[in-house]
């Protein structure tokens, strides 16, 4: 009887087990059914006669044939007409098994990252701003504000266009409504439908509505380069592994690329691959709108050409064939209206043409200003600290005067004469690695690689600090944990970081507080935590934080200036030295900032 029951059991589970089968199971049984959740994203995926179409589409036929070539899976798909583009996305934020995909042109983001994997971006994904026909293009960020203010951004729910219409209005703190419209709608049509409207579109689609002679307005100001377009799968499905060897193989690379050439052009996919990886975006994007304007015109001309040659031969035929006299006519009429339409077609074209070249003109000049103005600043940096050299030298032979005279002086003056030419020094290293070219120019600090005593430099920090943290009543703490206290990095950057941040936590804690320097190594990593019981960050301090000459809402209990450029200072050298620094702390509760560097 337990044997019965036991086999009707094991048969009862086997159609469930395959339901929600996982590539690791996939491999062993050599088949697996993949439920595919679509919606309306054309030329990504959609229905024409019944029959699902779409790059995506092909895309996930040919990983199919993939999958029996190179590992011998007989993969079935089943395809599902999801409610909404949204609607996919919470179904792959709660699945019910982990045997789904979602397919509807999802652009790879960091929000969605944190609840669905995504496969290999298999298109670059670029999003530009477009405007009603007639539009002027806005020169100036001001210009574009004073445009949008009061006008109606088309966009549909959920997707990456809301967001970056949300990144607009609080960037240029614009005033306009939102109509949303339904997913499997289009973007542009509505936006043509009134000039007042506009609203973010992704590249490829704007650039075919330009080479089939549509008359929108694209605001240059706005190219947003994003991470690229992937298929969707849930946090706990493993299908994300054979979907990114089928897109790396180079034997099926080829057969990607000639799937999307078929849905958006040879061109324009080769202009997008090439486009994605350079600098000017903007004018790459001008250069392609004119080349495809210029073909519209050509082939206008075409058109334009062979009509008038039929118009020759019906006025020929005409003298010889009377008898279809009426029949000749009402075609040369046709023919002549015909030609008028074109002719006001190419007229139109021609002016646009005018103006695409003198907006380029305009964008030429403004760059080379912006050439000029950023090396008359990068020419005042180095003035400014070649000026310094002189007092420093003079400060550093001082302290170093008076430490060789220091036999009267006591042992806490002789310290801090010590302090006093060891701070001079590495202000006078740091003006050293300005005036280095590259860093002069916007490029990485010079890092050393040299071997660091954690004891030795926190101790000294601490000692530098406790004088100032004593006139407060602030009671400074140096707390070591176990681990190897040398690492190899940059003596002088790693000084600089933790100094700012132990600065800070004296600057902005109140009087009879405690400020805590602990180290603690960690496999692979030392961490450095400065703990302090000040204000602590509101939500608005926490999006601001590391930002260059941003003053928060907390101020010096003391008096003390700030400039705004200390954390800064820490987000930029640490990185330098390859590593991470953040803020862990509750609201109104104290500070702690957690620094991790790579060993």
């Amino acid at each position: 009887m337990y044997r019965q029951l036991f086999f009707w059991t094991f048969l009862f589970l086997i159609p469930s087990l395959a339901m929600s089968q996982t590539w690791g199971q996939a491999q062993k049984s050599k088949t697996a059914t993949l439920d595919v959740y679509w919606f309306t994203s054309v030329p990504f995926i959609y229905e024409e006669q019944g029959q699902l179409k779409g790059l995506e589409y092909d895309l996930l036929m040919e990983f199919t044939e993939y999958l029996k070539e190179t590992h011998g899976v007989e993969l079935s798909t089943r395809w599902v007409e999801a409610e909404s583009f949204h609607s996919i996305l919470d179904i792959m934020k709660n699945p019910e098994k982990p045997n789904i995909l979602g397919a509807s042109a999802f652009s790879i983001t960091e929000d969605r990252k944190q609840y669905l994997n995504f496969s290999e971006a298999y298109l670059p994904d670029i999003t530009v701003l477009v405007t009603g026909q007639g539009t002027p293009i806005a020169r100036t960020y001001q210009e574009l504000k004073e445009m949008l203010d009061g006008r109606v951004a088309v966009t549909i729910k959920g997707t990456n266009y809301e967001n970056l219409l949300r990144n607009l209005k609080d960037q240029l703190n614009i005033d306009f409504e939102t109509l949303h419209i339904h997913s499997d709608q289009n973007i542009l049509d509505n936006i043509a439908e009134d000039e007042n409207r506009f609203g973010f579109i992704d590249l490829p689609i704007y650039l075919m509505l330009i080479k089939k002679g549509g008359d929108l307005t694209r605001q240059n100001l706005y190219n947003v380069r994003g991470t690229g377009y992937g298929v969707t799968m849930p946090k706990s499905s493993d299908w994300q592994t054979p979907f990114n060897q089928f897109l790396s193989d180079p034997r099926y690379h080829e057969k990607v690329g000639l799937i999307i050439s078929r849905y958006l052009g040879a061109e324009l996919y080769e202009f997008i691959e090439n486009l994605y990886g350079g600098t000017e975006i903007g004018t790459s994007i001008l250069t392609k709108e004119k080349e495809l304007q210029l073909a519209l015109i050509k082939n206008a001309n075409l058109k334009l050409q062979k009509d008038r040659n039929v118009k020759r031969v019906l006025i020929l035929g005409i003298t010889f064939v009377s008898i279809f006299l009426g029949v000749i006519g009402f075609l040369f009429f046709k023919n002549r209206r015909n030609t008028r339409l074109l002719v006001m077609q190419k007229d139109q074209i021609e002016e646009q043409q005018n103006d695409i070249r003198q907006k380029n003109e305009q964008l030429m000049n403004r760059n080379m200003q912006l050439i000029a103005l950023n090396e008359e600043k990068n020419v005042l940096m180095k003035v400014f600290a070649h000026d310094l050299r002189s007092p420093l030298g003079h400060i550093i032979g001082l302290s170093d005067f008076l430490n060789a005279h220091a036999e009267q002086m006591s042992e806490e003056d002789k310290e801090l004469l010590t302090q006093i030419g060891t701070g001079a020094k590495r202000i006078n290293q740091m003006i050293s690695k300005i005036l280095d070219v590259e860093v002069a120019e916007g490029a990485r600090s010079i890092v050393l690689r040299e071997q660091v005593d954690i004891t030795q430099i926190t101790q000294d920090i601490v000692s530098r600090y406790r004088a100032a943290a004593a006139q407060k009543s602030i009671e400074i703490e140096l707390m070591h944990r176990h681990g190897d206290q040398i690492i190899e990095t940059d003596h002088m950057l790693l000084f600089l970081v933790l100094e700012n941040l132990v600065s800070n936590a004296v600057k902005f804690s109140n009087a009879k507080t405690r400020v805590r320097l602990e180290t603690e190594r960690q496999e692979g990593a030392v961490l450095f935590k400065v703990c302090d019981q000040g204000p602590g960050f509101s939500e608005e301090d926490r999006s601001l934080l590391f930002n260059r000459f941003q003053k928060l809402s907390a101020k010096p209990t003391g008096g003390e200036q700030s400039i705004g450029l200390g954390l800064s200072i820490v987000k930029k050298y640490v990185g330098d030295l390859g590593g991470k620094v953040w803020l862990e702390t509750p609201n109104g509760t104290g500070s702690t900032f957690i620094v991790s560097l790579p060993v």
